[in-house]
């Protein structure tokens, strides 16, 4: 693990997730805890993707293990997905 894959890095691309949640109201459940964690300013999700995929961006560094045990804490899991760019 990197300090690129363990975080989610200010600016205007932010990091992409995976989750199992299927329902609207789980879906906004999911939004406003994400919300509470320090630091993140925006969960955007794309639409008509199976399983869901979300992009959350931030104004400072945020570690992936806060957004997975908010994710935990309503039963949902969240994976984050590689990054956009190739590391080596």
């Amino acid at each position: 693990m990197t300090y690129i894959t363990e975080n989610i890095i200010p600016g205007n691309y932010g990091k992409k997730f995976t989750t199992d949640v299927d329902d609207a109201s789980e879906k906004s459940k999911l939004e406003a805890a994400i919300l509470e964690v320090e630091g993140v300013t925006k969960v955007i999700f794309e639409e008509n993707v199976y399983p869901l995929v979300f992009t959350i961006h931030t104004d400072q560094v945020v570690h992936v293990s806060e957004i997975q045990d908010k994710a935990k804490a309503l039963k949902c899991h969240v994976i984050a997905k590689e990054p956009f760019f190739p590391l080596f």
